[in-house]
């Protein structure tokens, strides 16, 4: 799944990593998706859940790592390059934990303070659908522990019932990966899900809410944690974490968080702020993530005022991140706009940068028009 995205609107620099991990008392379920073993391109995401863990295990807090079929998962190799990645499989038992999860079936929900649940497409699957998953989940909602579910991981509660009968989501505060979302990043698995998030949330009655698509937002409605896209996990786990009645410790964010930070900063208060920060700290903040916003946000824009806005960040990032595709998106995004001397202006600079560039005869013809 081509998720590219997102996160919170927060500083972004708060301090260094805890590394004490001085025990608290508290356990926490993890639960990811186990579909990975039927099918590879619907697991469980291990970005979120690598930052999901780093955050709980960071905190002190104790983590088992459930899943409904149990025992070993894959583990995807393709994202070891991210420091954190490596921190994740590394310097925590979650290796060891991934290779021998526990069946949901078999997991006393009496052992733990709180559940996060993991994204991914995975999580449309089986967690929605799996016995031991539903009893479990419905077993902390009876108790009143907070739960968290990121992304795609929410489709696990559209079905769990309170002990009235009623929908536990029904008459609370949702988000999840929104339907724009799922059209525009999860398009070849859509005749594969049974259904949408959004569209099930609101047949269950739940108030539904969200960001602009791609950025990040965290709703909390009393123990209930829910985040929209991967940018969101971290502080949907200091959201458990707060819940847990625990103190968050300062941490530098995740570079793909910080990023989304930043798009998500520069949307509200202009994308100059794209300069500033990437003028005095480049370094903090995963470029590949700010382009691809860039890249995609100026086409989900739903308005004229959203294009306009999507269209500043677009350039902001453009003059720090080189890319063809990016500046090729550029060129025809201020040619729609009527900004013809920008058009032209970009144009050149994708010439002179990359030449090869197969659309280039296009795009002359395309501002030529002007």
């Amino acid at each position: 799944m081509k998720v590219f995205l997102f996160l919170a609107f927060v500083s972004p620099f708060v301090g260094a990593w805890f590394s004490g991990n001085q025990a608290t008392g508290k356990r926490v379920a993890v639960l990811i998706s186990s579909y990975g073993l039927l099918k590879p391109d619907l697991s469980y995401d291990l970005e979120e859940l690598a930052q999901a863990y780093l955050v709980l295990h960071d905190h002190g807090i104790a983590l088992d790592i459930i899943s409904p079929a149990g025992g070993a998962v894959p583990v995807k190799t393709n994202k070891d390059t991210l420091s954190y990645i490596q921190r994740f499989k590394n310097h925590t038992p979650a290796l060891r934990q991934l290779g021998a999860t526990i069946a949901a079936k078999n997991a006393d929900p009496g052992k733990y303070d709180g559940i996060f649940i993991v994204g991914g497409g995975g999580a449309m699957m089986d967690l929605p659908s799996d016995p031991g998953t539903q009893k479990l989940l419905t077993e902390l909602v009876k108790a009143g522990r907070p739960i968290a579910a990121v992304c795609h991981g929410p489709a696990a509660l559209t079905d769990i019932k309170t002990p009235d009968g009623g929908f536990f989501v029904a008459g609370k505060q949702i988000c999840s990966f929104t339907n724009v979302e799922e059209k525009a990043f999860s398009s070849e698995m859509l005749d594969r899900f049974p259904f949408f998030i959004e569209d099930r949330m609101r047949q269950r009655n739940a108030i539904y809410v969200s960001n602009a698509p791609m950025l990040p937002y965290v709703a909390v409605d009393g123990n209930l944690i829910t985040a929209q896209n991967p940018g969101s996990v971290a502080r949907a786990g200091e959201a458990l974490v707060s819940k847990l009645g625990l103190t968050l410790r300062p941490r530098t964010l995740f570079k793909d968080e910080a990023a989304m930070a930043l798009l998500a900063r520069a949307r509200v208060s202009g994308s100059y702020q794209i300069d500033l920060a990437l003028n005095s700290q480049a370094a903090a903040y995963d470029h590949q993530y700010l382009a691809l916003y860039a890249f995609y946000s100026y086409r989900l824009a739903q308005t004229v005022a959203d294009k306009r806005t999507e269209l500043g960040i677009m350039a902001a990032v453009s003059r720090h991140v080189a890319h063809p595709m990016l500046l090729d998106a550029l060129v025809r995004a201020q040619h729609e706009q009527g900004f013809g001397k920008k058009a032209a202006n970009s144009l050149d600079r994708l010439e002179r940068d990359f030449p090869e560039h197969a659309a280039l005869a296009e795009l002359k013809k395309l501002v030529g028009a002007d």
